[in-house]
């Protein structure tokens, strides 16, 4: 890479990423000097910190010690029995992840809520109350388990036959081969996925607002955002708690990378023998398919929702069909939403991909100082959440960027801080996969870099790439936590239809997160196939 191209991309990472966060930290160092009694406010007061600390961890680690549970349940069951089509099973168990939270909690809602839907088909009153901690658990687990499902199923997919061969040889019963050997070979993993999941869930915002602010049980991120947009507006103490939140996930994201850091075992020989997977029981079955209605019943619940002419109303033919999506496509508000979301979304996708590629290069390809800070920089925005991200844009915004300070490249700028991330560690992973030859032999007949890198780094890459714009697109899609604080001027289809499920209206809330799903759905199925159709086969090291 020509030495001016790295340090364009070195300073424009550092300019986007670093000076939010410096910005965010210089006003509670000066807060702290300035009025010592707005700390003292925020600590002196249980229900400002000290309880939203509380309820966030009870309800972060109950929620991520079930994900764990239950991520080792099914990554069991999917790499130690023979399923039909494992690798769509595995899809369909990991799409809840792909889903906002705040739609399942919306579903959540519709479903066992009072005149719910589960009261008018069965006639008999909801034996679950849809809000406070334990429905929050449920839904976070719901959401967050394929991050402790993933990291599990590679672990035991990368996990040699030999080593519970050889126990097994010398006598060790399988319960003693199970506890002695499987699970502290998994260790890492385990925790690992125990950590993300609680790190993901303490950084949510949708399902809190949605499950707990009704019945006032307050969280660190629902507590951040009343801050800002409930009187008496503290946004000085919105900064003090979004960089405390901020701490603790670089800090259990830090320890994440230690755990799988520390502890590496050799579990991948030259010779690799299969597992001959044992044809799963019915009880496996039951189990596998028990989980997907649990996962994908609330969503369910918010498309029916949407076909409701009047929620709360009996459920008859006569109440079954399209009003509230005639009414939202006929609200400019909606459209402009839409709009917004779209454009923004895209153009994010776009230049995370293609920004994302020249990061992931420079940090693979280099092996110099500014490449070592580049993934330090790059790895921030994995631990601050969505929420603290708007925080932080509106504290540097006026200085900043003061011409796009209330426009949508605010969002954009908000978007690219947040996922920019991804794109490039996902990039990163493809890279190193590439034997570095292919690019030596395009240098060595005179290509010059960027020639090379649209000859041969690109379409071998092509997947990746692809994978990362749909991710990253969707994940636009989705961002309801810092559009939630950004949106004043303009507004996100996310956020509209947050407001709509605040407001009271159920029915245009449902059918426009119906409309923002099946976008994402739709949108995932078109890159799917343009993948398989359009993208060669290229080996990597060929």
């Amino acid at each position: 890479m020509p030495k001016a191209l790295k340090i364009t991309v070195f300073l424009i990472t550092f300019f986007l990423i670093v000076p939010p966060i410096l910005f965010l930290i210089w006003d509670v160092i000066n807060l702290s000097f300035t009025y010592p009694e707005k700390l003292g406010l925020l600590f002196s007061k249980p229900y400002y910190f000290e309880i939203p600390l509380i309820n966030s961890l009870i309800v972060c680690g109950s929620s991520a010690a079930l994900s764990t549970v239950l991520g080792f349940i099914l990554a069991w069951l999917l790499a130690r029995r023979a399923f039909e089509q494992e690798g769509l099973l595995l899809s369909l168990l990991t799409g809840s992840y792909v889903m906002p939270s705040f739609a399942l909690a919306i579903g959540w809602v519709l479903l066992w809520t009072k005149n719910g839907f589960f009261e008018k088909i069965f006639g008999v009153p909801s034996p679950i109350n849809p809000y406070g901690p334990i429905s929050l658990v449920i839904i976070f687990t719901l959401h967050n388990y394929p991050l402790a499902l993933l990291s599990i199923y590679t672990g035991l997919k990368n996990l040699s036959p030999e080593l519970e061969e050889a126990a097994l040889i010398h006598g060790i019963p399988p319960r003693a081969v199970f506890l002695k050997v499987i699970l502290p070979t998994l260790k890492p993993h385990i925790l690992s996925g125990f950590i993300l999941a609680f790190a993901y869930s303490i950084s949510e915002f949708g399902a809190p607002a949605v499950l707990g602010i009704p019945v006032g049980y307050s969280v660190l991120t629902t507590m951040i955002y009343s801050f800002i947009n409930v009187a008496p507006i503290e946004y000085e103490l919105a900064e003090v708690l979004s960089l405390i939140l901020s701490l603790i996930g670089v800090s259990l994201l830090a320890l994440n990378y230690f755990v799988l850091q520390g502890k590496k075992y050799v579990t991948l020989t030259g010779k690799m023998p299969r597992y001959e997977a044992k044809k799963a029981s019915l009880i496996g079955k039951l189990a596998v398919y028990a989980i997907l209605v649990l996962i994908y019943l609330p969503i369910i619940t918010v498309v029916f929702g949407s076909l409701i002419k009047t929620i709360g109303l009996p459920i008859t033919w006569e109440n079954i069909g399209l009003s509230h999506y005639e009414r939202i496509f006929g609200m400019n508000r909606v459209l402009r939403a839409l709009l917004t979301t779209l454009l923004v979304s895209i153009l994010a996708a776009t230049l995370a991909v293609g920004f994302g590629l020249l990061v992931a290069y420079l940090t693979v390809r280099d092996k110099g100082l500014a490449s070592k800070l580049l993934e330090y920089i790059i790895f921030l925005p994995f631990s601050i959440p969505g929420l603290v991200v708007g925080i932080s844009l509106i504290v540097a915004g006026g200085k900043l960027y003061p011409m796009i300070y209330g426009t949508w490249l605010m969002l954009l700028v908000a978007f690219l801080i947040r996922f920019l991330p991804y794109a490039s560690r996902t990039l990163s992973a493809t890279l190193m996969q590439i034997d570095e030859s292919l690019e030596e032999a395009a240098r060595i007949h005179g290509v010059g870099f960027f020639k090379t890198l649209r000859g041969v780094v690109i379409p071998v890459t092509m997947r990746g790439l692809l994978s990362s714009w749909i991710f990253v697109f969707n994940s636009s899609i989705k961002e309801l936590s810092a559009s939630a604080i950004l949106s004043v001027q303009v507004e996100t289809a996310i956020v509209v239809a947050f407001m709509m499920f605040s407001e009271g209206f159920f029915g245009d809330g449902a059918a426009l997160t119906t409309v923002l799903i099946a976008l994402t759905l739709f949108t995932t199925w078109i890159f799917s196939k343009i993948s398989r159709i359009a993208v060669p086969e290229v080996s990597p090291t060929a």
